[in-house]
């Protein structure tokens, strides 16, 4: 049976662009979503006129399809075991970009998306989503990131992948998964919007994913995890369920539905409970140990009110962000993600969950057991460190999905991998992976023995510029390498693993420079101001032309009457700007820019800068990774520095399934 889902993209690009007209972009994006929440389409006993209605299907509705899409104007479905018929205008069918059978080259996990006129075409990966609108012969008009072209239909299949996107968010973390039966999980989400340097982060990567490209109204996040309690972690999980105005205004979807939340316990609490402000501590057995983790929902909103037995009350951001999840969505679980040492010291990993044919297993953090309560142990009992604790009881899993292995290490420390490794009784087989994300941004402080022991064939490292940790450092990047799984082509003369990516590398920006900043209708009575950033000696040619001017030159074709006109405006427009100039200096005109930039981690520097010599980023390319597999071959993908088509590494899966 064939995946269809209900979304009638014709109408809904209909209402976006009237609604762009009469009140811009923003509103536009606004009754976009709104149209989507609000459609519903007939399932029809027959495709005839005044056939009974069998139900309203909404928008994003997934239906089977027992063939291809047509241009039929009705389209026989199945929905929840009826069988009945749509409008084939309200349907997609959903397909994915295949692969060849043998990858002999990583450039032909692409495929192009022909896009109408003078339209730039669009370079599709290979297991991206594609929703065929209609087929005609072997070619499917589809939508595919939030563009619509038409494809070769032999590139297409109805298979999934297991998609890993592993999000530029500077310092900090976040990872989309989407697993093949169609269920998400993100794992962390970097720092907050306000304290990004590009004021973006995983919740706006999230955003466009569920709007832009599925087109639907709503994010559905089966599982939100939140590796510790971090603020470079789950700073960019609070903007998903902020419900303030400003923070709903930053994305385009209306809601965000969270099946469950997962977290590793161990929780922020007032100083004065014990100083480190990690909660309680005892002592079990000789070793020093936290005593009170976060749990269920119940537990969570105990410790939010301070309603619980102990009295206990969460602190500062983390219970800020608990609240938040807590209100966002009734429904939402809460689950305490860990191993308990008795089981690790058995060579288990514990299953948290299963997606389709993909496993998901716990691999950290190890607890104790204090009477049938799990604890964790102080790793720094006479430092009182509390980072290397956080850190090193972060939530680490690995994805188990036909012959490959994806593993997510949160921010583990040296001393959490000393623990690890007795917890796991000196086997840490379970750790070895195709495909890790590196440890704390690629830190120094880890353990040489336990990159050997992951020996991944391609390291993601999630790493920022102007932290202040200088991350990733050399070491750690060479160290990822010489642990890693080496494979040769058959020359011997080329790598093709070990790989290793960073997302601050993988980002690219372009500068651009300002030569004046012109401002109309300024005040009551709506005047003019041009502000010169350089001297008008200084301007090229081109420089001096408004856009009124480059739309009349667009309009010309004669090559004397171009240059003509380009002669007298370059004069005109240079007498006006040296006139400014003129007036600038005679009355001592000052520009002062005034705004602010990351200083560190979570600080912040206000600035004053002249508009003299500044730059502006004009484009940002995403630090973004793509990590895909079938459970047979991987592929690892990231775009060029120009923002257009891509770099595309592949490599078979080096293990059995489960």
């Amino acid at each position: 049976m064939i995946e269809g889902r209900i979304r009638y993209f014709d109408g809904d690009a209909n209402m976006y662009f009237a609604a762009k007209r009469n009140s811009g972009y923003r509103e536009a994006k606004r009754a976009q979503a709104r149209f989507r929440r609000d459609f519903t389409t007939p399932l029809k006993a027959s495709p005839a006129g005044g056939a009974p209605v069998l139900a309203e299907l909404p928008w994003g509705t997934k239906v089977t399809m027992s063939a291809p899409i047509t241009r039929d104007p009705f389209t026989e479905v199945e929905f929840d075991g009826t069988t009945g018929f749509v409008d084939t205008r309200h349907l997609v069918e959903i397909a994915y970009v295949d692969r060849p059978l043998e990858v002999t080259d990583p450039k032909t996990l692409s495929a192009t998306l022909k896009r109408a006129g003078d339209k730039d075409d669009a370079d599709l990966l290979w297991g991206d989503m594609v929703q065929i609108l209609d087929r005609a012969g072997g070619t499917a008009r589809a939508r595919a990131r939030g563009l619509i072209g038409t494809i070769s239909a032999d590139k297409l299949t109805h298979k999934a992948l297991l998609e890993c996107y592993f999000i530029d968010v500077g310092q900090g973390d976040g990872v989309l998964v989407r697993y093949p039966d169609g269920s998400h999980m993100l794992i962390d989400g970097g720092l907050p919007r306000s304290k990004q340097q590009t004021g973006k982060n995983a919740a706006d990567f999230v955003d466009w994913k569920f709007f832009r490209d599925y087109g639907d109204w709503r994010i559905d996040l089966d599982w939100m995890i939140a590796s510790h309690s971090d603020e470079d972690h789950y700073g960019g999980l609070k903007d998903l369920v902020e419900k303030d105005r400003a923070a709903r205004e930053e994305l385009d979807t209306l809601e965000v539905a969270i099946g469950t939340f997962g977290h590793p316990g161990l929780s922020r609490f007032p100083a004065a409970v014990e100083k480190e402000g990690l909660g309680p501590k005892g002592m079990l057995g000789g070793t020093s140990v936290f005593t009170r983790l976060l749990g269920d929902r119940s537990d969570a909103q105990a410790l939010v009110d301070g309603t619980g037995a102990d009295g206990l009350k969460l602190s500062g951001p983390w219970r800020s962000f608990i609240s938040r999840v807590l209100t966002n969505d009734a429904a939402t679980e809460f689950e305490l993600i860990a191993l308990p040492k008795s089981e690790a010291e058995q060579g288990n990993a514990p299953v948290l969950a299963q997606a389709g044919d993909c496993t998901i297993r716990v691999l950290g953090p190890a607890t104790l057991d204090d009477g049938g309560t799990p604890v964790l142990p102080d790793l720094t009992p006479t430092a009182n460190k509390k980072s290397i604790n956080t850190n090193g009881h972060s939530v680490c899993l690995r994805l188990d999905y036909g012959a490959a292995r994806i593993l997510m290490t949160g921010d583990l420390n040296t001393a959490s991998m000393h623990w690890l490794t007795e917890a796991f009784g000196g086997d840490l087989s379970g750790w070895k992976c195709d495909v890790a994300k590196a440890c704390h941004h690629g830190s120094d402080d880890i353990s040489y023995k336990f990159l050997q022991a992951i020996n991944a064939a391609a390291t993601v490292i999630s790493s920022g510029d102007n932290e202040g940790h200088a991350h990733p450092r050399p070491e750690v990047v060479a160290a990822s390498a010489i642990s890693g799984r080496v494979e040769l082509t058959p020359s011997q003369d080329k790598v093709v693993t070990p790989l290793i990516y960073m997302t601050e590398i993988e980002r690219s920006v372009m500068l651009s420079e300002v030569n004046r900043i012109e401002l109309s209708n300024v005040g009551d009575d709506r005047q003019d101001f041009t502000i010169l950033a350089k001297p008008v000696v200084e301007f090229s040619d081109s420089e001096f032309f408004t856009d009124r001017d480059w739309k009349r030159l667009e309009d010309m074709a004669n090559p004397d009457t171009i240059k003509e006109f380009r002669q007298e405006t370059v004069t005109a427009r240079k007498q006006a700007l040296e006139a400014a100039e003129e007036g600038e200096m005679r009355n001592f005109t000052r520009s002062r820019l005034y705004g602010s930039r990351p200083k560190g981690v979570v600080g912040r520097n206000y600035d004053r800068r002249s508009l003299r010599g500044l730059r502006i980023m004009e484009q940002n390319v995403y630090g973004l990774v793509n990590v895909r597999t079938d459970g047979e071959w991987i592929m690892c993908a990231s775009k060029r520095d120009n923002g257009e088509r891509w770099t595309i590494h592949a490599f078979k899966a080096g293990f059995g399934g489960g």
